[in-house]
């Protein structure tokens, strides 16, 4: 996962305010070979996710084109959007591509994952546990729910 800040103004900037400011920034940085998708945050849609050849409206669930998280596992909707509302989300979220035939991601730094991204093997976390504690209809989305569960197992 790559985290692009454009710092030049204070607060996350919107697609729409990308698209003025910097309009070749999308389409080129979706069009590498190596980008699976990005996450921008529109203020008319709320959180997109957009490929070269389509976009996840997040909040509503619809797609125009083709669906950029089609391999990225069944929870990449909530996963993004849990993403989209921390306090520091980047201006761009690039999530680098998936190769289906390796079960590979690319990942952007010298690691066997995607720190932080989706897709690959590291879309199926596992916990270990003790057996009595049966966490098989648990939903765990995200750190905070994950320790939310594990302080009221050991509580």
């Amino acid at each position: 996962m790559g985290l692009i800040y454009l710092t030049q103004l204070k607060n996350r900037l919107s697609y729409e305010s990308i698209n003025e400011l910097y309009p070749d920034s999308i389409p080129g940085i979706v069009q590498h070979e190596g980008v699976g998708f990005i996450m921008v945050n529109s203020s008319k849609y709320g959180p997109l996710a957009i490929g070269n050849e389509g976009i996840h409206y997040l909040k509503d669930n619809t797609v125009e084109g083709k669906d950029p998280l089609v391999n990225f596992g069944s929870r990449a909707v909530e996963h993004l959007i849990r993403t989209n509302s921390f306090e520091y989300t980047p201006d761009i979220l690039v999530n680098s591509l998936y190769d289906s035939e390796k079960d590979e991601v690319a990942a952007f730094e010298e690691l066997i994952g995607s720190h932080g991204g989706l897709g690959g093997e590291q879309s199926h976390p596992f916990l270990m546990h003790p057996v009595e504690w049966n966490l098989n209809n648990e939903e765990i989305i995200g750190a905070e729910e994950l320790h939310r569960i594990l302080k009221n197992k050991l509580n």
